[in-house]
């Protein structure tokens, strides 16, 4: 029978379980540190320490990301997944015809992420934005919304071709910027009907392997 945690033990747990949800991993002790402001590692490891002796967790090996929580399930039934569309035909003119020919859907589970009904799903297309994070070949969850902030990330069809990008709208100018300066920043007026802007990127999905 696992035994009474403190209040630090306690919120410690329920972040490791928060990020686990989240990142489908566990948190490292450095983002412990981080979250909690705590400035020693050892002070991380010692609720750690407490966590497995009282039963909450185990620390199998010696490695950053090794913290099983104990009787915690990431995935909920089959019945509960959240079905989004993926499209990759990419038309600007027409941009309702590239959710009537899909790329099938991806599943998601709402504990993890919470969708709207206009939220779809894209493959990143090129490393346009690798500096932030976001890399050819990860699958982009977009948000649906045509008036994005200026400085967001969002997926936008210029002709045939789906970028992801910042997005930036200057005196009736739309600019979509790459994070890297091997690509070039695009620019078109608004109305321009070579572009559609599809909305903001509000998860990223990596691909392990291809």
């Amino acid at each position: 029978m696992n035994k009474t945690l403190t209040k630090k033990q306690n919120q410690v747990l329920e972040f490791i379980k928060e990020y686990t949800l989240k990142n489908l991993k566990p948190p490292t002790v450095r983002e412990i540190c981080k979250k909690f402001n705590i400035k020693s590692t050892n002070a991380v490891y010692s609720i750690l320490k407490a966590l497995e002796k009282k039963g909450y967790i185990q620390k199998p090996d010696s490695k950053a990301r090794n913290i099983i929580i104990n009787n915690f399930k990431i995935n909920s039934t089959q019945n509960d997944f959240v079905e989004i569309p993926i499209i990759s035909n990419f038309n600007a003119k027409n941009p309702f015809a590239m959710f009537t020919n899909l790329n099938g859907t991806l599943k998601l589970d709402p504990k993890i992420f919470h969708s709207t009904s206009s939220s779809f799903a894209v493959e990143v297309t090129d490393d346009g934005m690798h500096k932030i994070g976001i890399f050819k070949g990860d699958i982009a969850i977009i948000n649906q919304k045509s008036n994005p902030k200026n400085g967001s990330v969002i997926f936008a069809v210029a002709g045939n071709e789906g970028l992801i990008r910042y997005f930036k709208n200057e005196n009736g100018e739309i600019n979509l910027i790459p994070s890297s300066r091997s690509y070039e920043t695009l620019k078109f007026k608004e109305g321009d009907e070579n572009l559609w802007i599809g909305g903001e990127v509000s998860f990223i999905i990596r691909k392990l392997s291809h």
